[in-house]
């Protein structure tokens, strides 16, 4: 992923490393059971929701553009799934999937609203 040279330097003068290990589970087992506890998708539900469209606004994406099937969300880069796992919540990347907690919990949470802007990219 490739960014400006203004980002660049926002990311240092915050103290972050822009190579930086991201820990990733990329067992299989730990795939499939993470797939069990995934939510269905509601788009016209999401699309309530503020944090929902500041996201997509940010990443300029559209409402249009975005394909909803039973469990994700095709964005077009990648896939974004919401989990109901009751174990400590957390946001993770893998293989252009984004696995997430539900939004009405991230949106309580401002560390979970960190992460997920900073793993998406997106310069708030």
């Amino acid at each position: 992923m490739s960014i400006t040279q203004h980002q660049f330097e926002q990311l240092n003068e915050m103290g972050i490393s822009l190579w930086q290990r991201r820990s990733c589970d990329t067992n299989d087992d730990k795939t499939q059971k993470s797939a069990d506890n995934l939510l269905d998708i509601d788009l016209t539900a999401l699309a309530s929701q503020q944090l929902f469209t500041d996201i997509i606004l940010a990443m300029g994406v559209t409402l249009g553009e975005i394909t909803q099937q039973e469990q994700h969300l095709n964005l077009g880069l990648f896939n974004w799934y919401f989990t109901a796992s009751q174990a400590p919540q957390r946001i993770q990347w893998q293989d252009h999937q984004l696995f997430t907690p539900p939004l009405n919990i991230i949106s309580k949470s401002p560390a979970l609203k960190k992460q997920l802007w900073h793993l998406l990219g997106i310069q708030a």
